[in-house]
């Protein structure tokens, strides 16, 4: 088993202040409540489903389910900006000039392409036409000028470094803190006070973990591994013995 030099024109120290003062002026969040919507982290530039809270400036996607005469349905998107009242709904078009200033800012910031992002085309007039594909059902074009960056866009892009995933985190092992996860292969409870091994992955931008029996594992996690996961160490030495003696049975 698998454990898991400055460019010029965009990363000026005065503009990554400037980007990071933007960040948190617009760092309040406020309540809505749309039955399926999403909206794109403008730290992170990744898509995330809406639960309750939302952060002022975010462009906001909503998703509706719509039947069309013989019974069939599609799904329709709406898109919007979310300021401190709700959403205000906006065309695609000014959805994506939105998107546009916050990839800049991104850039700025970090010095790296976002995710999901690439060059799809270089217009005559210099400008840069940027796609942002979140998901296979999202797509954008934002358009990068001269004017919004401050210089010559293909230039300055090209010189952005790749985007960088997140490291992949290793396995973890723990003793379950309460009585509600369950095992994602045998579906049993796993109890308050016993061991449990999370597999890590990533929803939404966050780091999460499905959670597994150890002897749920004996069959794919090899005895010499268990000292590699992630909360090993914070094991008292007789819990050790204890984890260690199931995958020896």
């Amino acid at each position: 088993m698998r454990m898991m030099s400055g460019n010029r024109g965009i990363s000026e120290t005065s503009q990554k202040r400037e980007s990071v003062e933007n960040k948190k002026d617009d760092a309040r969040w406020i309540e809505i409540t749309p039955e399926w919507a999403y909206w794109v982290d403008r730290e992170s530039f990744n898509l995330k489903r809406v639960k309750k809270l939302v952060p002022i400036g975010s462009v906001i996607i909503v998703k509706s389910r719509e039947k069309i005469e013989d019974e069939r349905t599609y799904v329709d998107s709406s898109f919007g900006v979310i300021n401190g009242k709700g959403i205000v709904n906006l065309p695609k078009k000014e959805a994506s000039e939105i998107l546009a200033r916050q990839f800049i800012e991104y850039i700025k910031w970090k010095n790296q392409w976002p995710p999901f992002t690439s060059i799809k085309k270089i217009q005559k007039s210099g400008d840069v036409e940027i796609s942002f594909d979140p998901t296979e059902y999202d797509s954008f074009r934002l358009i990068v000028t001269r004017q919004m960056l401050g210089s010559d866009p293909s230039e300055s892009l090209n010189r952005l470094k790749k985007y960088q995933s997140p490291q992949v985190p290793l396995w973890k092992v723990e003793t379950a803190k309460s009585g509600k996860s369950r095992c994602r292969s045998c579906n049993d409870v796993i109890l308050e006070g016993r061991f449990r091994i999370g597999e890590p992955y990533f929803y939404e931008g966050s780091l999460s973990y499905k959670w597994y029996h150890p002897r749920c594992l004996t069959a794919s996690l090899d005895i010499e591994e268990l000292e590699n996961l992630d909360g090993y160490k914070l094991l008292r030495s007789e819990e050790k013995l204890r984890l260690k003696r199931i995958f020896t049975i």
